[in-house]
């Protein structure tokens, strides 16, 4: 198609722009040059060439585009896209179909299912279980979700699961069961999940739910009566179905504020001819007053106190001592009250180390000691882990004129939670379920037992290790070798060239070298050890050692080298957050490069967010021109009618919410880019020439220093003695 005919032709704008990309890509454009292509899908066909895969599977105006990006991707990546390459199938179930083949399932069976059905079985698959049962018997998505996650976790649900419970009530009695609690006291289809959720966190709390359990109460007169019960109130006065949830809270916040204080200190009292008895100290004592040099019987003493409306803690000795005997005009105290005794807190006690510290000590050659340390805590199977003393109930008090005074019942701890230990049946006694590595968090209040697997050394004769849980190495990890594990990696001895990968922390006790920069060492925690050479190393929160000699390293945290023998040289470093080092460099001008803050890995992840932005903004474009072109020819009633142009309004919504989406991303991107503009250097003893700084794209090429501080922005590096 010439040029002339180009623009003598009825294409859109938009049309025009794809079929010129495609004859600057170099493409055949003849094969979507075609008015009655949208210019959208145009763009699907002009990719699909330029990806060299057969644009015949969709080329057909009856797909829409998301249907022809789906195909495309699947051609792409070489899949049977004739399992579900027909215009009868709806773009989101191809997508699962699409997802499915990639990872060599078959979904075509269920075809019948809608899309989100699909989903949960591919994710369901992946995972590696089964959830036939519940798709045969007709659960929808969100319940199948639910239910996918809970065996995910390893929770026993078969028992508590049926298909009247909404997804919102599968993921209740879930928590409840990860929680360890008796589910079965709200695993019934009379509550709602809202009122699932008040009764799970109720138990989980440990508080008296059978006040409340009562599927009459809506969920938010059962919150009312929960946030009671949590600090102790008697809720009895407000936990009834009589009063509204508004009602409730009412009378809760007036129990709050007055059932635990004494009210305002003052003095309140009566006379009787000459004799004063006043009430005082927020009415726990009584004070009675007799003019000097007078006598006074007890009747009339009676009479004075029962004037002053006394009548508890009266202190009778030391009445009868002032009973007809001359008065000096002192004040007695004749009467005390009770003072409320509050309840103790539920308490946990544990049966190991919840801190460790984690934390090497320097040795007097100046080397940090990574072997002499309680890097964690370790059980065996059926130890005990934990003991829980219950709150204990507050005691009444009473004020001299008789008045009740409530004592604070003691706060429940909430129940702990975790994985790999069991509870005794009162609740109190926590053992441990298998053997392995326990931690402790404190945030969240769970205790995890993670599984350990202990090897005397790996070696290309003993295999590789690819561990679900904790590996620890006695001796030593010999070259070649490979190691991967969801949790923290231990070696106490030497490691040579070798990869190394863990979910946790990497703990190298006696260091390692990778013989030339072959070695892998990747944690998504810290990576710690006595020394590194000739390594590369990835750690997302931090890396600490006695030095580093010709590593290549990248840490989105901390690199810690301020031992007294702490040294980087050679290699390249990227830090993003601060370098804390004894020595940088050597004499010699070993050639170092250092990258503090901003990075390379960080702005092709800037620049892929902006190129996505981008790509959607250009399609929102494109369908909202062919959204007016339909209403400039169309009459509301007659394009409301038509399929495509209700499909065209529905990607525009979805992909006006994947726009916001990724502005998301931006955002995040640029609060991390701000963070990173407060990276510093601390160089507590020398930084020697040869060392390269690139600080947050500022360049600058050492010179001698001693004891400094760097830090830096894209125009400026600031040096500044310690």
């Amino acid at each position: 198609m010439t040029k002339e005919e180009l623009l003598n032709s009825n294409f859109t704008e938009d049309q025009l722009d794809e079929i010129q990309l495609g004859i600057k890509d170099g493409v055949d454009v003849s094969l979507y040059a075609k008015e009655n292509l949208l210019a959208i899908q145009m763009r699907q066909i002009r990719l699909g060439l330029l990806s060299g895969v057969m644009v015949s599977k969709y080329n057909d105006p009856k797909f829409d585009w998301f249907q022809m990006e789906e195909i495309r991707i699947g051609l792409e990546n070489h899949i049977d896209v004739d399992k579900y390459c027909s215009p009868e199938i709806p773009y989101m179930k191809m997508r699962q179909i699409r997802k499915a083949l990639m990872l060599g399932i078959d979904l075509t069976s269920q075809l019948d299912k809608n899309a989100d059905v699909l989903r949960q079985i591919r994710k369901a698959v992946v995972s590696g279980i089964d959830i036939s049962k519940y798709v045969i018997q007709g659960y929808n998505a969100g319940q199948l979700a639910e239910i996918r996650k809970g065996i995910e976790k390893g929770l026993d649900i078969e028992d508590y699961v049926a298909i009247e419970y909404r997804g919102g009530s599968i993921r209740e009695i879930c928590k409840g069961l990860e929680s360890g609690i008796d589910v079965s006291v709200y695993a019934d289809e009379e509550y709602s999940w809202r009122q699932m959720r008040e009764i799970r966190l109720g138990l989980e709390n440990q508080l008296d739910v059978g006040l409340y359990n009562n599927s009459f109460y809506e969920w938010r007169q059962m919150r009312q009566i929960r946030l009671g019960l949590t600090i102790g109130l008697d809720v009895s006065s407000y936990a009834k179905l009589s009063f509204t949830y508004k009602e409730m809270e009412h009378r809760r916040k007036h129990l709050e504020a007055t059932a635990f204080n004494l009210g305002e200190e003052g003095t309140e009292g009566a006379a009787v001819g000459d004799i004063s008895v006043i009430v005082t100290d927020y009415g726990m004592k009584a004070i009675m007053t007799c003019p000097e040099g007078c006598r006074f019987t007890r009747d009339a003493i009676d009479a004075a106190i029962q004037n002053a409306h006394v009548v508890s803690g009266l202190k009778t000795k030391d009445i009868e001592r002032v009973v007809n005997t001359v008065s000096k005009g002192q004040e007695i105290i004749i009467a005390e009250g009770t003072p409320p005794v509050q309840g103790e807190d539920g308490r946990y006690e544990f049966f190991f180390d919840t801190n460790p510290t984690r934390e090497p000590k320097e040795l007097d050659d100046g080397f940090l000691d990574f072997v002499n340390v309680d890097w964690y805590e370790t059980v065996k199977e059926n130890d005990r882990i934990a003991l829980y003393h219950p709150a204990t109930r507050g005691v009444d008090g009473e004020s001299v004129t008789g008045s009740k005074i409530t004592g604070r019942n003691g706060a429940e701890q909430k129940v702990l939670t975790g994985k790999g230990f069991n509870k005794s049946e009162d609740g109190t006694e926590y053992f441990a379920a298998v053997s392995g590595i326990i931690e402790y968090v404190e945030k969240s209040n769970k205790v995890i037992i993670s599984e350990s697997l202990e090897v005397d050394e790996v070696t290309n004769a003993t295999g590789g290790i690819d561990f679900e849980g904790n590996v620890h190495v006695r001796h030593d990890v010999g070259a070649g070798s490979i190691i991967k594990a969801t949790g923290d990696v231990m070696v106490d001895g030497f490691v040579e060239n070798c990869y190394i990968e863990a979910g946790g922390d990497i703990i190298l006790k006696n260091g390692a070298n990778g013989q030339g920069g072959k070695s892998l060492i990747k944690a998504s925690g810290s990576i710690m050890g006595r020394f590194f050479e000739n390594m590369k190393l990835e750690a997302d929160v931090g890396i600490e050692a006695t030095y580093c000699l010709h590593c290549d390293i990248y840490t989105k945290g901390t690199l810690d080298l301020s031992s007294r023998k702490g040294l980087l040289l050679g290699g390249v470093t990227v830090v993003e957050e601060r370098i804390n080092v004894n020595n940088i460099g050597n004499k010699l001008s070993t050639p170092t490069k250092v990258i503090v803050g901003m990075n390379d890995r960080i702005r092709n992840i800037g620049k892929e967010i902006q190129a996505d932005i981008k790509t959607v903004r250009g399609e929102i474009k494109i369908l909202e021109n062919a959204c007016e072109q339909f209403k400039s020819l169309y009459t509301p009633e007659e394009r409301n009618s038509m399929e495509v142009y209700l499909k065209i309004e529905n990607a525009i919504y979805t992909k006006e919410l994947q726009l916001t989406e990724l502005k998301g991303k931006r955002q995040n991107y640029v609060d991390r880019i701000k963070e990173m503009m407060k990276a510093k250097v601390n160089i507590r003893n020398h930084l020697y020439e040869g060392v390269r700084f690139n600080f947050n794209g500022k360049v600058w090429n050492s010179e001698k220093n001693y004891n400094i501080t760097m830090t830096g922005t894209p125009n400026n590096i600031i040096i500044v003695k310690n």
